[in-house]
């Protein structure tokens, strides 16, 4: 027998659907399409667990109170960069309340603090002002060495080395170094590969009709999620169990399991408030968290302060970036060259800039050089790398459509491959009245309030993988659960699980209780790369359906009939004969004849289909804004989000998850930056206050217009749809400005001292 099977399908989206033949696993599900009825999936449904949180029943690791609990604390390095030379922490162990103090200096090998801030030791006391009383107890001595804490500062010939062993700051991320290759060799080698592409560029340059060259800046961006990090451990014996801010709950299962040896690690995020993508691990602060409460035989909490959240778990990178594009006057680009600089702390990997994506751009040559700097590490931050390269690649294509005399949408619809986003383009485009509002020439506008509208793409690439597992119990009173261990950071993971599970089993979406967030159920992803959605949904379908074919069957052998003839819908079990379904019972019914007291199903995810309509989903932005030119003040006033996430199996909180990221995307845009203080190498606004974070007078007004696809790469037809919509928003708005002002600003955000200052240049000119 054959191991798969055929079945004919029609992908795409509405206006544009074509008939695939699919390969299918044998006995997999055919993936969810636009033209089957659907009685739950699709709809806006409210989130399972909105009652709980707006009511303050929901229980976060913050919240958690364990008998005897003591509050952890982390002795922080004071410097930039300094060795710690010696640590006392005798005076600390011996102070009254104080029952756990641990040295995190690191060996004698290894004892190199790289930023302020960094950790150093940790203690766990009766209370939070003991534990601060202890932490002023340990004497630490410090070799302290020169430091470099911006971006430029640490490119410069005369910068302090920031790291150690002759780390060079500045490092090619796209070369690299051969390991017999000394440091001289491999530059000159770099000088010699840049000189080769350089000549090679400046040749294919003279095919162009145009070249356009630019420098773009984008700025450090910390996560600050509301919960910060942290965890409340517990160890009963040589077993733990742990609470986690935290949105990858195996992760840190793993890592307490590999750092810790205990018999058995359990780990539960049944609410997170918040994660961008720094909190994949159990960190530092997990581990002696942990190691405190193992000290102590009493449970520890360790959540981090707000000044640690902004310099010690993780940070977007800045981009310094230097494109050049060669394009022809009827619109084709010939080449297009980036160089780009970027810090991902006193590491040397991760800090790149996605602006070579999404259009035709010609020949590309490109390199990415990471800057070392004293600061905390980089982790990945909700589309790492793209905000920050779209801001770039976007106001190429502006001003590369304004120098040939073209449309800037139809500009980017003629250099753009992907099935779907041409096609959103033009949605965007007619629902803020582009072409209207783009009469006015850029600067044009009447009086000292100026409006202006501009546009940007997006994309992401997530299908979703891996073994995922769910477990769905039906239950003999009628009672549903579905099972899995992954967490729901905000998104609605919850309540898409349960909406699966109700489609399959026929019933309402409310009937079904979900469970999520504990290790000790079935295995789930983390939440990063939008991958939660399609990689639990199609592992949920699975689990519903076995359950359904389970309860079919005992209603078959009881009532004496054909189980293929047997399906589920509206809360019945319906039987299918020459053409018509006829009513046998009742859902409850068909619960109460089930062996035993339970089904009980675990199934695992179908791997992904090959074939599909469009490998990413992808997206368009259009934002409207108005600039006081004599402020410099800029308000976004509105912004219309297209974007599409393969089947929107839950409108309400697909919505949600686009309308949030173009908030951020605002923030990004006007308000957030990581200010370092160059001499002393702290940062200077580590706090809710003086870092800057759009709030509900600076939010515009948002239409979500969501694009139905059916894909066909996974059963649920389902793409994540969490990242795409960070990626456009502050290019839009950067292009909206030049619109309304007529001078472009190359750096974010986009504070009214810039928005003055390009007006004075352009005055001046």
């Amino acid at each position: 027998m054959s191991r798969y099977e055929e079945v004919k399908i029609k992908l795409g989206f509405e206006g544009q659907l074509e008939e695939v033949t699919l390969v299918l696993d044998e006995g997999a599900l055919a993936p969810y399409d636009l033209e089957r009825p659907y009685s739950v999936v699709g709809k806006s449904v409210d989130r399972y667990d909105a009652i709980a949180k707006v009511t303050g029943a929901a229980v976060y690791t913050y919240d958690r109170r364990r008998p005897g609990l003591l509050q952890g604390r982390i002795l922080r390095c004071p410097h930039a960069n300094a060795n710690v030379v010696s640590i006392d922490l005798e005076k600390a162990k011996a102070m009254p309340g104080v029952h756990a103090v641990i040295d995190l200096s690191g060996d004698g090998r290894s004892r190199a603090k790289r930023f302020a801030w960094d950790a150093v030791a940790a203690v766990a006391a009766e209370t939070e002002q003991i534990a601060e009383e202890a932490l002023r107890a340990i004497a630490v001595e410090y070799e302290v060495l020169p430091h470099a804490v911006r971006t430029r500062d640490a490119m410069g010939e005369e910068a302090p080395q920031v790291g150690r062993r002759g780390q060079a700051n500045v490092v090619p991320m796209s070369v690299r170094q051969n390991r017999n290759e000394s440091d001289e060799d491999f530059a000159k080698r770099l000088e010699g590969i840049e000189r080769e592409r350089a000549a090679e560029f400046a040749t294919l340059m003279e095919q162009a009709d145009i070249v356009i060259e630019e420098e773009f800046e984008t700025q450090c961006q910390t996560h600050t999620s509301l919960e910060t990090h942290g965890l409340v451990c517990e160890w009963d014996g040589d077993e733990i169990m742990c609470w986690a801010s935290t949105q990858a709950t195996f992760n840190v299962r793993g890592e307490l399991m590999a750092s810790l040896r205990p018999k058995n690690a359990r780990v539960v995020g049944e609410y997170v408030g918040g994660g961008f993508g720094s909190k994949f691990s159990a960190g530092v602060e997990g581990i002696a968290c942990a190691r405190l409460a193992r000290e102590s035989g009493r449970p520890v909490k360790l959540m981090l302060d707000r000044r640690e959240e902004h310099t010690s778990v993780g940070n977007r990178p800045d981009a310094i970036q230097k494109i050049t594009m060669g394009l022809k006057k009827d619109g084709t680009v010939v080449g297009y060259r980036v160089r780009s600089w970027g810090t991902p702390g006193s590491g040397a990997a991760g800090s790149g800039a996605r602006n070579d994506v999404m259009y035709r751009l010609g020949s590309v040559d490109k390199i990415e050089y990471a800057v070392r700097t004293n600061t905390g590490a980089l982790r990945a931050m909700r589309a790492p790398g793209w905000p920050q390269g779209v801001y770039s690649l976007e106001q190429m294509m502006d001003i590369a459509a304004e120098r040939i005399g073209m449309d800037p949408v139809e500009f980017r619809r003629r250099n753009d491959d992907h099935r779907v986003r041409p096609h959103e383009f033009k949605l965007g485009a007619d629902r803020i009245g582009w072409k209207e509002k783009r009469r006015v020439k850029p600067g044009a506008g009447k009086g000292p309030v100026k409006s202006g509208v501009g546009c940007a793409g997006t994309e992401w690439f997530a299908r979703g993988g891996g073994g995922a597992q769910c477990t769905v119990r039906v239950f003999k009173d009628g009672r549903v659960e579905i099972r899995n261990g992954s967490q729901d950071i905000g998104t609605g993971t919850r309540t898409i699980m349960g909406m699966i599970c109700a489609e399959e089993l026929g019933i309402e979406a409310a009937r079904v209780a979900t469970f999520i967030g504990d290790t000790d159920d079935p295995q789930g992803p983390g939440s990063g790369g939008s991958t939660t959605a399609p990689t639990l949904s199609p592992a949920a379908r699975q689990s519903a359906h076995d359950a359904k074919r389970e309860l079919l069957e005992a209603v078959a052998e009881a009532k004496k009939l054909p189980a293929s003839e047997l399906d589920l819908a509206g809360g019945q079990v319906v039987r299918s004969r020459g053409g018509s379904r006829q009513k046998v019972m009742s859902f409850d019914e068909a619960c109460a004849m089930i062996p035993g007291d339970v089904i009980e199903v675990t199934s695992r995810r179908p791997r992904n289909i090959r074939e599909g309509f469009a490998p990413t989903n992808a997206g368009a932005q259009f934002a409207e804004v108005e600039v006081d030119v004599e402020t410099g003040e800029v308000r976004v006033k509105h912004v219309i989000a297209v974007a599409d996430g393969g089947i929107i199996l839950n409108a309400k909180t697909a919505e949600s998850q686009v309308s949030g990221g173009v908030i951020q995307g605002v923030s990004y845009a006007l308000f957030e930056d990581r200010v370092m203080d160059p001499i002393k190498g702290h940062m200077l606004n580590a706090d809710m206050e003086a870092y800057k974070i759009a709030g509900p007078v600076d939010t515009p007004r948002i239409d979500v217009v969501l694009v139905g696809v059916s894909n066909g790469y996974n059963s649920t037809s389902c793409m994540g749809l969490g990242e795409p919509p960070v990626i456009a928003t502050a290019a839009a708005i950067a292009n909206a400005v030049y619109h309304a002002i007529g001078v472009r600003i190359t750096s974010i955000p986009i504070t009214p001292r810039k928005v003055l200052e390009a007006l004075a240049r352009k005055e001046k000119r």
